[in-house]
């Protein structure tokens, strides 16, 4: 960090001049004790007065203000740096922000953090630039292990998305088996596949070595379970080179074929759960809501977490069905047992609480193999069996057992087709249940019509966008070849504004910080080549800071206790290294966080 002096001011209560303290770096956060008595009685100071600064407070008037001050973990007063010296006491720390922006902390509509410290727990291939820089990553860890024991990695590819595969390898193709042998001839060696949604990228790849191939049963006479998986052969002896590709989204093979593969044990969870709040304080998060849902061994990871009083991301979680645990029971006796403490709000409190559920139900081969792991859900974190299979009911039977429990429905709603079907029977359900008030929440919305604006809103729908992947990574390709008229539906924001209906913008953990995303909502650009994605549908940054604070807020019905900066609200916020109303476009998303704060304690601090 450059270094420069600055100043921290001080008030002396007996006159008008003001102490100045220099401090010998470029942005200064440094804690002072103050010897000062500017207020009546202790219970009136101010924990930490934050001065000189230019908030953004995101409430109903947006006010911009220069001073705030936190008293336990709440924001006990906000205005004029003048006004805030009444805050100071005895033992109130004075941080001057030196004209630095502070904004409310990200509230992360859809986050899935759980899945950002899993990418740090198995030894990594980034940068790996050849077969023979793969298999050095091999001999490393086959130095650190016994003979028998296993050695599985991250997949071939370098982080956040582990897109290029084998393009990124000189020989353009991967290692076989007999490659891994060379290296690992008494260790079983697994290289994972990619997580489909980070990378947007099929086939999926995954590799083992021969011993693993053996301790699989996997050999010359094997089959898949069915054609979205290939074994790929020798084109010689026609043996497995230990390759599998998996066409699709979601992958099977550690399901089916290489379910022997050790899963992730319920420890590198939770270490990757930790890893993974810091990582979201870094990038100004302060708050997530996990509307995929979540299977039981990640929530466990939670509470652990909690109960050692270690969260410090305030984390809203959704239940994500296990149905292969009560199979052929009615829907409506399945979920009465989470009536009691998922309706509504919810069970918790401020820094975790479950509500609600994940709602799919759908038909496929691979959704099949995977019911067979319920338990081991990978990097997907919600449960593997989450889908509702056709013979335990149809979505509108779901929508309505859900509806019916007051277990508040979370949905994906990815195109026209699956919105429009959703709001139908919605429509429908409403007819008999009270909808508008349950705050239902569709994700991953793309195309939509004014029409089903007009529905959403007097549905009470909240829909959750992701601009990360839907405009800035895919836009291009999914609008370029449609009529002006449609490419302006397209995850149409402006329209959302211009309707007056509330909705979220989320990271999706592609990637995690909330200022690309940002920027992805305001600047609509491709990322390869600039051009503007559906131009009428760009917003301001004050609406694009709304949909990632007192909108997420909203989502959880803590919109009265957080979300923006305000006296009595949570004091959660983050500091900016520029200005994100002020500086050019295409500077939003290299803005850095300086500090976060959650409930007035600092959680990270560059």
């Amino acid at each position: 960090m450059r270094s420069s002096v600055i100043q921290l001011s001080k008030w002396i209560k007996a006159g008008r001049f003001i102490v100045k303290l220099p401090c010998l770096l470029h942005f200064c956060l440094v804690p002072m004790t103050m010897s000062l008595a500017l207020s009546v009685s202790a219970e009136e100071d101010a924990d930490t007065v934050f001065v000189n600064g230019n908030i953004i407070t995101v409430d109903d008037d947006f006010n911009i203000v220069e001073s705030l001050a936190i008293t336990n973990d709440r924001f006990s007063y906000v205005g004029s740096s003048e006004d805030a010296k009444h805050q100071i006491g005895l033992n109130t720390r004075v941080v001057d922000l030196d004209g630095k922006t502070v904004v409310p902390g990200f509230i992360d509509g859809h986050a899935h953090m759980d899945r950002e410290g899993l990418k740090f727990i198995l030894p990594s291939m980034h940068g790996a630039r050849s077969v023979d820089d793969v298999l050095s990553v091999i001999a490393k860890e086959v130095r650190t292990k016994e003979p028998g024991e296993w050695i599985v990695t991250m997949p071939i590819g370098d982080y956040p998305y582990f897109a290029n595969g084998s393009d990124s390898l000189e020989e353009r193709r991967y290692p076989t088996r007999w490659d891994l042998d060379r290296v690992a001839p008494h260790n079983p060696v697994y290289i994972k596949g990619s997580w489909y949604y980070w990378s947007g990228r099929s086939p999926i790849v995954s590799i083992a070595n021969s011993y693993a191939l053996r301790l699989a049963g996997i050999d010359k006479d094997s089959a898949p379970p069915h054609d979205k998986i290939e074994i790929v052969r020798d084109e010689t002896s026609g043996e497995p080179n230990g390759i599998f590709k998996e066409t699709g989204a979601i992958g099977s093979v550690e399901y089916s074929l290489m379910h022997i593969v050790p899963k992730f044990s319920a420890s590198q969870r939770e270490a990757a759960l930790r890893d993974s709040m810091r990582r979201y304080n870094a990038v100004g998060t302060t708050s997530v809501y996990e509307g995929h849902g979540l299977s039981p061994v990640v929530i466990r990871a939670y509470k652990n977490i909690k109960e050692n009083g270690d969260l410090t991301v305030r984390s809203h979680l959704v239940m994500s069905p296990t149905w292969d645990a009560s199979p052929g029971v009615d829907l409506e006796k399945a979920l009465r047992s989470w009536t009691e403490y998922a309706t509504g709000k919810g069970l918790g409190d401020d820094m975790l609480a479950i509500s609600g559920i994940h709602v799919s139900a759908a038909e496929s081969i691979q959704d099949d193999v995977r019911r067979n792991a319920s338990s081991n859900p990978g990097w997907a974190g919600y449960s593997v069996d989450s889908i509702l299979p056709p013979n335990s009911g149809s979505l509108h039977d779901l929508y309505q057992a859900s509806a019916g429990s007051n277990l508040r429905i979370n949905a994906i709603t990815y195109n026209d087709p699956t919105l429009d079907e959703g709001l139908t029977i919605l429509e429908e359900i409403s007819r008999e249940v009270a909808i508008a008030d349950q705050r239902t929440v569709f994700q991953h919305l793309t195309f939509v019509t004014a029409r089903n604006i007009e529905r959403m809103k007097s549905l009470g729908v909240i829909p959750v966008l992701v601009p990360g992947t839907t405009i800035w990574k895919n836009g291009l390709g999914r609008t370029k070849d449609l009529p002006n008229a449609e490419s302006q539906t397209y995850v149409p924001l402006q329209s959302f504004v211009d309707n007056d209906l509330r909705f979220v913008i989320a990271t999706d953990n592609v990637p995690i910080e909330p200022l690309k995303t940002i920027w992805g909502a305001v600047a609509r650009k491709d990322l390869e080549t600039g051009h503007i994605i559906a131009p009428g549908q760009r917003i301001s940054r004050e609406d694009a800071l709304k949909a990632f604070t007192i909108n997420g807020a909203y989502l959880t019905f803590e919109e009265k206790m957080k979300g923006s900066i305000e006296v009595g609200k949570l004091a959660d916020m983050a500091v900016l290294s520029a200005d994100l109303l002020s500086v050019s476009e295409d500077e939003i998303a290299d803005i850095q966080v300086l500090m976060t704060i959650v409930g007035g304690k600092t959680v990270y601090q560059q």
